[in-house]
This record gives C-alpha cells, sequence and structure tokens, in this order.
C-alpha cells in the first residue's frame, strides 16, 4: 500500500473546527454568566439560570458540529482511499514531495523500482533518489519548478538517472504534476525505468548497424568485380593485344597503349573512391576545420573540382548543430561523386541574421525532388532526419539538367536555463 507522513488534506481544517466547537460554547457561556451577573442576583440562582439558558444551546450546537465534523472525516477517508487506489494502480514509480523536496507519499512500485522500503522514504529529500553528481543542481531547478508549477516532462532533452537504495543507477524517464491541495502545492513524480528500453535500442541500432555493414560490403564486393576487376581485365586483354601487333603493326600499338593508361587512371579514381568511402574524414569538433578537411579530401580522393568558403569564428554553433552540418556535408559531397557525377562543386559555410548557412552545390546530374526516393538511396532521408533532430531546416533543390543544391539553415542556439529556472 501507498505510504504517507501526513494526514488526508482537509484534516487541519476538521481540526480547527472541532476546536471552534469548544471555544464558541465556552465564549457563550462566559457571555451569558458576565450578563446574569449584571442582575446580582443570588449565586445559587445565577447559577441555575445560566445553565438553563445554555446547557440546550451548547448541547445541540455540540451534536450538530460533532455530526457535521464525523461526516466530513468519513467523506475525506473515502477520497483519500480512493486517490491511494488511484496511486496504487499506477505502473510506474511515483513520488509525492513538498514545496521543500521532502518525500511525503510514495507508491509499492517505488520500493520495486527503488530499492526501498517505503516507511523509509518519508520525510527524506527527494534528492537521496538522484546520483550524487545530480542533486546539487536539481534543488536549483525544483526551487524554479515550484515557482511555475506545470504539468510535464522533467529536463527535456536531458538524460535523466535515478539511483537505487544500493547505490546503483538507472536510465530514468520522469513526469512533473502539481497537486494543489488545502495545505499548500505537491509535487508528484512519476519515474519509469527505461533500461530494458535502452538495452533494445542499443541492441536494434547494432543489428542495423550490422545489416547495413553487410549491406555495404556485399556492395564493395559487386563494384568490385563489376567494375574494377572488368576494367583491370579489359586493360590486360588491351596490352595483350598490343604484344601481339608490336611487330606486324607498330603503329596501332601506340593508340592501343595509350587506350589503356586512359583506362588505368579510370581504375586509379575509382580505387580512390573506394577509400574515400572507407575511410572518412572524422569531425574533429571544430566545423569549420573539419569541413575544409572533408573537402581537400574530397577534391583529392574523386578528382571533382572544388572550392571552399568557410566564414571564421562560428562560436554560436552548439556541438550537435556543428556535428549534423558535417556529416550532412560528408554525405552531400558522396551523393555528388556516386550518383551525380559532378566535376566541380562549392561548399560554402557562412553566418545568416538568423544564424548560419551551409550551401553545397554540384554541377552533376541532377534529379526530380518530387519524385519517390527509393529504399536504396536513403542518404537525402539521413540528412534530413539529422537537421530536424538538429533544429534545422534542410533544402535541397535539384534539375537534371543543373546540378544539385543542399541548403542547411541552423538558427542560433538557445541559451542554457539559468540554475534555479524552469526545465
Amino acid at each position: 500500500m501507498a505510504a504517507m507522513s501526513t494526514r488526508p488534506t482537509g484534516e487541519g481544517r476538521l481540526d480547527r473546527l472541532q476546536l471552534l466547537s469548544i471555544i464558541l460554547p465556552l465564549m457563550y457561556i462566559v457571555v451569558l454568566i458576565t450578563a446574569v451577573a449584571s442582575f446580582q442576583l443570588p449565586l445559587w440562582a445565577a447559577a441555575v439560570i445560566t445553565a438553563a439558558i445554555s446547557l440546550p444551546v451548547v448541547v445541540v450546537f455540540a451534536l450538530l458540529v460533532f455530526r457535521s465534523i464525523i461526516s466530513m472525516r468519513d467523506e475525506l477517508e473515502q477520497r483519500e482511499r480512493k486517490f491511494r487506489g488511484l496511486l496504487e494502480s499506477a505502473p510506474d514509480a511515483t513520488v509525492i514531495v513538498d514545496t521543500s523536496g521532502t518525500i511525503v507519499m510514495v507508491n509499492a512500485q517505488t520500493e520495486l523500482v527503488f530499492g526501498y522500503a517505503s516507511a523509509d522514504l518519508l520525510g527524506l529529500p527527494v534528492e537521496t533518489l538522484l546520483p550524487e553528481h545530480a542533486r546539487g543542481r536539481h534543488t536549483g531547478h525544483r526551487a524554479g519548478y515550484v515557482s511555475h508549477a506545470s504539468t510535464r516532462p522533467m529536463g527535456a532533452g536531458l538524460e535523466l538517472a535515478g539511483r537505487r537504495a544500493d547505490g546503483s543507477e538507472f536510465p530514468a524517464e520522469i513526469s512533473l504534476s502539481p497537486i494543489q491541495t488545502e495545505d499548500g502545492l505537491l509535487v508528484a513524480s512519476t519515474i519509469r525505468d527505461i533500461t530494458d528500453r535502452r538495452r533494445f535500442e542499443e541492441e536494434r541500432n547494432a543489428l542495423l548497424a550490422e545489416a547495413e555493414a553487410e549491406r555495404e560490403r556485399q556492395r564493395i564486393g559487386m563494384d568490385l568485380h563489376d567494375g574494377i576487376m572488368q576494367s583491370i581485365y579489359a586493360v590486360g586483354l588491351n596490352l595483350e593485344s598490343a604484344g601481339h601487333d608490336v611487330r606486324e603493326n607498330p603503329a596501332a600499338v601506340s593508340g592501343q597503349i595509350d587506350h589503356a593508361i586512359e583506362s588505368l587512371d579510370d581504375v586509379i579514381r575509382d580505387i580512390r573512391s573506394y577509400i574515400m568511402d572507407l575511410r572518412p574524414t572524422r569531425f574533429t569538433g571544430d566545423v569549420g576545420a573539419s569541413l575544409a578537411n572533408l573537402a581537400r579530401t574530397f577534391q583529392v580522393n574523386s578528382l571533382v573540382e572544388t572550392t571552399t568558403t568557410i566564414a571564421p569564428d562560428l562560436d554560436e554553433l552548439n556541438e550537435e548543430q556543428s556535428n549534423m552540418l558535417f556529416h550532412i556535408a560528408q554525405e552531400a559531397l558522396t551523393n555528388a561523386r556516386k550518383h551525380a557525377h559532378a566535376t566541380s562543386l562549392s561548399l560554402t559555410l557562412d553566418r545568416t541574421p538568423a544564424g548560419v548557412r551551409l550551401e553545397i552545390r554540384d554541377n552533376g546530374a541532377g534529379f526530380d525532388t518530387a519524385a519517390d526516393i527509393g529504399e536504396a538511396h536513403h542518404g537525402l532521408r539521413n540528412m534530413s532526419s539529422r537537421a530536424r533532430a538538429a533544429g534545422c531546416t534542410l533544402t535541397v533543390t535539384s534539375a537534371r539538367s543543373g546540378g544539385t543544391t543542399v541548403t542547411v539553415e541552423a538558427p542560433r542556439p538557445a541559451l542554457p536555463p539559468a540554475v534555479g529556472e524552469q526545465r
């Protein structure tokens, strides 16, 4: 059953009503005695008159008040039983605290999630259930929530964790709900242990990565067999033919050798492209330097003429935005080489009044942006997902004879809230 350290809501009002039911009759009797005494009657006569007048009134008043008190107490106890029943039926741990952060009520799920006996938690600060490194920050955030109480997730976008009685920690989702009572504001925290969900997500992502790696290995194997190996085989046949003609038709041999050299140059370009795919440039944390290095590597490996323009000191970007811009640029360069077969490309990273803009423009074979993109070509979907996750806007314009332009608009990130402000 739910444990609670305070009495039912409204119990204080009942106590005050009981106190008034005693004080008011006493005051009535005192006033009555004073009034009777003013007539200067004998003591026994004053006592008889006072008792005769006050006793029926006091008895009737007390009966009415105490009947009301009993009825209100029964109603409060029934409401509390319903509330506790709802609390116990919740599938997640529920912890109710007052404005000072003291735990006043928990349900049975809290015992299962945190490993504490319910009675042991009552009266403790709610920070007891948090990892030690998060307790100091939470005190300030709790004060901010009390001043702007509303039903909402706690720490949206943050990695939250709980701490069990044995000291172990677990990832958690936490929702906050204010409860207005006659005794003041209470806050209900619903805590869900998402350890299993995280493990399933990690396993799923690992399986997806493994499947993607297997598809990539198969693609590279097929490309090597159908492309580079066939090209090398054709060069070999060409040189073998030249060997036969070297004595009989020397003039033709020169053309055959030139053709073989051109074919070998094509093979070298293909091999460089595969090296670029298998060993991509890494993001260093400095988006400007990383994009410049990415563009240089792309030009060397692909032989595509590349122009790079990057504004200096782009400190207004946060880590998530910088990482997103780098990976979208990487995907766009790969698409320009593999699918568009571009011969020139420009990469520009510059400031705008609203933030930062990344633009990648190529002169390759464009495509119909309104057409459905097959499952095998998921680069555009990946870029769009990355941009949305970072709160940015991705625009792709293309024409079959006019190349493709990829534009990402990154707004200036909001400043983090100060300690004590609402999370």
